[in-house]
């Protein structure tokens, strides 16, 4: 693995090949097995990730005990990196915590570690690598404001844009199946609600022959019915992949 890998990452994909080397060469390479923490919330920061193999839960507890998933986060993408942006002075004075739990949901998960201090002097010393990154984490912004809005759809809605959206992203989409990395409690946490809820929602699709399950296996049947229910229009959709 060298440098290039940088380059699929959205925060980084504006940067050229010498600003990537400065910033791969002070990286950490960083593995975990599944149901592993990365770090807790009370856990002083120290950077942030990028994911190379596996896949990575955000999440938080709430003070009755239940859990919340925030999102996913996938090969070639960052997790615990707006902190550097938004809480500068307490990093520097290691007065910051990370604002939520993460944990590997593979065997095997790979990730890169960028350490705050490592990432500060970089760009203290050279400033267009500040404002090529604000652009890539605008776009990452950009999508969880979309999950934040979607979150006030209704389950059927919810459920509908997050399989549209996964099958997009999936290893086997031409044979319209997902792979779910993670447990269907975690899918409903993820959508924002319960797990009969999601059973429903679920046992719904497959007696309207909209999807099969079989496990975390989910074939597609009948797209033209999850993109009505979504709300998606199918240009809209096939522009986006």
């Amino acid at each position: 693995m060298d440098k290039s890998i940088l380059k699929k990452v959205n925060l980084f994909s504006d940067l050229n090949d010498d600003e990537l080397e400065k910033i791969y060469s002070h990286s950490t390479i960083k593995k975990f097995n599944k149901g592993e923490m990365i770090f807790f919330e009370t856990e002083p920061y120290n950077g942030f990730y990028i994911v190379i193999d596996g896949s990575v839960k955000i999440f938080k507890i709430s003070e009755d005990g239940r859990e919340h998933v925030i999102h996913f986060v996938y090969p070639t993408n960052t997790f615990a990196e707006a902190p550097l942006f938004e809480q500068y002075e307490k990093i520097k004075n290691e007065e910051f915590t990370y604002p939520a739990n993460s944990m590997a949901l593979e065997d095997n998960t790979k990730l890169i570690l960028i350490r705050s201090d490592v990432f500060y002097g970089i760009i203290e010393m050279n400033k267009s690598i500040c404002l090529k990154m604000l652009s890539g984490l605008s776009r990452k912004l950009r999508h969880l404001n979309s999950h934040i809005e979607n979150i006030s759809q209704g389950v059927p809605k919810r459920l509908s844009l997050f399989l549209l959206e996964e099958l997009k992203k999936s290893e086997k989409k031409e044979k319209d199946i997902i792979e779910l990395k993670f447990s269907k409690h975690d899918l409903a946490s993820y959508l924002g609600t319960i797990d009969e809820t999601l059973s429903r929602c679920l046992k719904k699709l497959q007696e309207s022959n909209v999807i099969s399950v079989k496990g975390r296996s989910i074939h597609i049947l009948n797209k033209s019915a999850l993109l009505k229910t979504s709300g998606y229009k199918m240009k809209n959709y096939h522009a986006a992949e």
